[in-house]
C-alpha cells in the first residue's frame, strides 16, 4: 500500500498556485473577485470553475483515503501489506501488538523474519503461489515475538493488483489463536478429567478399531494398563466381539456420523455379562462408553419373575382387584373383576370404564374418593352396583390413592368383594330387631301400666294400715317398684343402640343439637368444632346430651362448657370440659359403671356403649376442683376433616 497523501498535497499546492495566478490581485494583495473585469472573459471563467471543481474532487478523494487508512489502522485483526518479495510495506496497530513491534518499525523488514523457522517454507510456498496468480487457502503459522515467545495465528492472504501495472501487493490478515489453543488445551484437560471420573468405561477407537485412549474404568475392565492396550485392536482384547453385529455397529457409527446404543452379552471373567455400549462418532473414529448392566438385567429378571408370581397370586384371589387412572382408564384388572362385569381383561385394560352405581349412591362414592389424601390414602366404602344383567348387588371396596410429589392423584387401586348376602342378612337382622323393639315397646308400656296400678294399690294399702311392720313392708315394695321402673326405662334407652347403621356424623352439629334440647340457663356452651366428622352411631347426640345434663345437674355452679378437638399422631380427641367442681379421682372410672350415681347411673354407661360400637373410647381426665373433662378418643380411620377433604 503505497503512500498517497504526499502526492495529493503536492497537487493541491500546484492547483492553488494556478488559482492565484488566474485571479488579479486586489488592493491589499488579495485576489480579485470573480466579477472583476479580467474574469468577465468567458474562457477564463470556465478555467477557474474547472480548477475549483478539481480541487473539491481531490479533497473528497483525500478524505476518503484518510478514512480507509484509519479503518486499516484501527481494524482489530492484524493486517500486514507486503510486496511480492515478502517485504513489509505497511502494518496496522493490531499487527504491531501481536508481534510486539511498533507498526512503523515493521516497514521494510521481511514478514518471514517474524515467523518460526519451521513455518518459513510454508510461507515461501504461499508467496510463490500468489505470484503465480493462485489462491492460497487460510492456514496456520506460528509467529515469534522479540522476547522469544511464540503464538499460533490463522492467516489469510489476498492479492491487491496495482491499477497502474506495477508490482502487486499482498494483504495478509491474521488472528491470534493462542487463546483458542489454551481453551482447546483446557477443554481437552476437562474432557480427560471427565472421562477419568465417570463410572463407565471409556474407550476411543480409530477407524481401524484400534484403541487410542481409555480411562481408569476401562483399564479395570480391560485388566491391563493403558500403555499395554494402546494401539491394539479391541477384538484382540475381547475376541467375543469379533462378530458381524459388533463390527457392523461400529461401521454404521463411523459412516452415518450418528450416535447409537446397543447391548451385548458374552462370557467374561467366569460369568455371563451384559454390557450397554453407547457409541459416538469422532474425528479419529468412534468413542465407546461401556456400562456393565449385568446386575440390572438380573434384577429386572428377578422383578419379572416376582411380577409373574404376584400376578398369579392376584389372579387367584376371589376379591375383585383393579387399578385405574384419575380419568377412569383401567391400567390393571384381575380375572375376578373382569368376570364380575362381563368384560375380558384384554378388552378392559387401556379403556375408560366407570362402574354403574345407582344415583342415590353416587354422591357418597364421589365424596369417598375425594377424601383420600397423601396422609390417609386408603378408605373403605359399601355401596350398590348395577351388574351387567341389571341386578343390583352390594359391594364393599377398599380404595387406595397414589400421589405424585405435588400431592396430585396419579392412580387408584380398588379391592372389593360382593357383600350382598351379608347385606341381606344385616337388613333381615335390622328388621328382626325393629320387630323385637316394637314388641319390647308394647311389653314395656304394658308393664309400666301394671306397675302404675300396683303403685296405686300400694298407696291405698298404706293409707289403710297402721301397723309399723306393714308400713315398712309397703315402703320396701315401693322401692322395689321404683327399681323395676328404672330398669324398664333403661331397656327403652338401651334398645335403640345399634338399631341404625353407623355413619359419618358431624361432631359440631351433634353437640349443638344436644345443647339445643336442654335448658342451659346462663351457662355458656361453646362448640369449637368445625368440619370434623366421626364414624359413629347416630345416638352420639345422646352422648353430648348426657355430658351437658350431668354438668348442669352435678357440676356445682358451672358457668362455661367447651367442646373442641385435639389432633395428634395417634388420632383425634374430642374434648368436653366444664368449669365446675370436677370428679374425684376414686370415681373417675366408676362413673361409667351401670347403676353408679345419684340419679339412674345409666347415662355415662350408655354413652360409653354408644361410642364403643365404632371403636371410639371414652374416659374422664379432669382435675378435681377445676372441672370435669371427658375425652372421646377417635382412631385415625374413624374421622375426617371435611374442610380439607381429608379422610382420616
Amino acid at each position: 500500500m503505497q503512500p498517497f497523501t504526499p502526492a495529493l498535497d503536492d497537487l493541491l499546492e500546484l492547483l492553488a498556485a494556478l488559482d492565484r495566478r488566474l485571479r488579479p490581485p486586489e488592493a491589499g494583495g488579495r485576489a480579485a473577485p470573480a466579477g472583476d473585469q479580467l474574469l468577465q472573459r468567458s474562457h477564463l471563467v470556465e478555467i477557474y470553475n474547472e480548477v475549483d471543481a478539481l480541487i473539491a474532487g481531490i479533497r473528497s478523494v483525500e478524505a476518503g483515503y484518510r478514512r480507509c487508512r484509519d479503518r486499516f489502522t484501527l481494524v482489530p485483526a492484524g493486517c500486514i501489506c507486503t510486496g511480492p518479495d515478502g517485504a513489509i510495506l505497511e502494518a496496522n496497530r493490531a499487527a504491531g501488538t501481536l508481534v510486539g513491534v511498533e507498526p512503523d518499525r515493521l516497514q521494510g523488514f521481511p514478514l518471514q523474519a517474524y515467523l518460526e523457522p519451521g513455518c518459513v517454507p510454508a510461507f515461501r510456498s504461499a508467496v510463490a503461489a500468489l505470484v503465480r496468480g493462485e489462491e492460497v487457502p487460510p492456514q496456520e503459522f506460528r509467529f515469534a515475538r522479540p522476547a522469544g515467545r511464540t503464538f499460533p495465528a490463522a492467516v489469510a492472504v489476498r492479492v491487491a493488483p496495482d491499477p497502474g501495472g506495477g508490482p502487486p501487493e499482498f494483504l495478509w490478515a491474521f488472528c491470534d489463536l493462542s487463546g483458542q489453543e489454551e481453551a482447546l488445551r483446557e477443554s481437552e484437560e476437562r474432557y480427560r478429567e471427565l472421562t477419568e471420573n465417570i463410572s463407565d468405561a471409556f474407550i476411543a477407537l480409530d477407524r481401524e478399531d484400534r484403541i487410542i485412549s481409555s480411562n481408569r474404568a476401562a483399564v479395570r475392565l480391560l485388566g491391563s494398563p493403558e500403555e499395554e492396550v494402546i494401539g491394539k485392536s479391541i477384538y484382540d482384547i475381547f475376541p467375543e466381539l469379533q462378530s458381524e453385529a459388533v463390527t457392523g455397529f461400529l461401521r454404521e457409527i463411523r459412516e452415518s456420523g450418528r450416535a447409537d446404543i446397543a447391548e451385548y452379552s458374552f462370557h467374561f471373567r467366569g460369568r455371563e455379562h451384559t454390557f450397554e455400549v453407547r457409541a459416538l462418532p469422532t474425528r479419529e473414529g468412534v468413542a465407546l462408553y461401556i456400562h456393565d448392566i449385568s446386575d440390572r438385567r438380573q434384577a429386572e429378571e428377578a422383578l419379572r419373575k416376582s411380577e409373574e408370581q404376584y400376578r398369579a397370586v392376584v389372579e387367584s384371589q376371589t376379591e375383585m382387584i383393579y387399578r385405574r387412572s384419575p380419568d377412569g382408564t383401567i391400567t390393571f384388572a384381575n380375572d375376578a373383576y373382569c368376570r364380575s362385569i362381563g368384560i375380558p381383561c384384554g378388552d378392559l385394560v387401556g379403556r375408560r370404564y366407570v362402574p354403574a352405581v345407582p344415583a342415590d349412591d353416587r354422591a357418597r362414592v364421589r365424596q369417598h374418593l375425594t377424601s383420600l389424601t397423601p396422609a390417609h390414602p386408603a378408605a373403605t366404602i359399601e355401596h350398590r352396583v348395577v351388574m351387567p344383567d341389571g341386578r343390583v348387588r352390594w359391594q364393599q371396596w377398599t380404595d387406595t390413592a397414589f400421589f405424585d410429589d405435588g400431592g396430585a392423584v396419579t392412580e387408584f387401586q380398588s379391592v372389593g368383594r360382593d357383600i350382598s348376602e351379608a347385606q341381606m342378612a344385616r337388613e333381615a337382622l335390622l328388621l328382626a330387631n325393629r320387630k323385637l323393639n316394637l314388641l319390647s315397646d308394647v311389653t314395656r308400656h304394658d308393664i309400666l301400666n301394671r306397675l302404675n296400678v300396683l303403685s296405686g294399690y300400694l298407696d291405698l294399702s298404706r293409707e289403710q294400715a297402721d301397723d309399723p311392720v306393714l308400713l315398712e313392708y309397703y315402703r320396701r315394695e315401693e322401692d322395689a317398684l321404683r327399681e323395676i321402673r328404672r330398669y324398664i326405662t333403661f331397656t327403652g334407652e338401651y334398645q335403640d343402640i345399634g338399631l341404625s347403621a353407623p355413619a359419618w356424623q358431624d361432631v359440631g352439629e351433634a353437640a349443638l343439637e344436644a345443647a339445643a334440647g336442654l335448658v342451659t340457663g346462663g351457662v355458656a356452651v361453646e362448640v369449637q368444632v368445625r368440619d370434623l366428622e366421626v364414624y359413629a352411631d347416630p345416638l352420639i347426640v345422646r352422648v353430648f346430651s348426657n355430658f351437658i345434663e350431668n354438668s348442669l345437674r352435678h357440676g356445682g355452679g358451672i358457668t362455661r362448657i367447651r367442646i373442641y378437638p385435639e389432633e395428634s399422631e395417634s388420632g383425634m380427641t374430642v374434648v368436653y370440659e366444664d368449669d365446675g367442681i370436677g370428679i374425684p379421682y376414686p370415681e373417675k372410672e366408676a362413673i361409667f359403671e351401670q347403676g353408679f350415681g345419684r340419679q339412674t347411673g345409666l347415662g355415662l354407661f350408655l354413652a360409653r356403649e354408644i361410642l364403643a360400637i365404632t371403636g371410639l373410647s371414652l374416659r374422664e381426665t379432669g382435675i378435681p376442683g377445676t372441672g370435669a373433662r371427658f375425652e372421646i378418643a377417635v382412631p385415625p380411620e374413624s374421622y375426617r376433616l371435611t374442610d380439607r377433604g381429608r379422610a382420616r
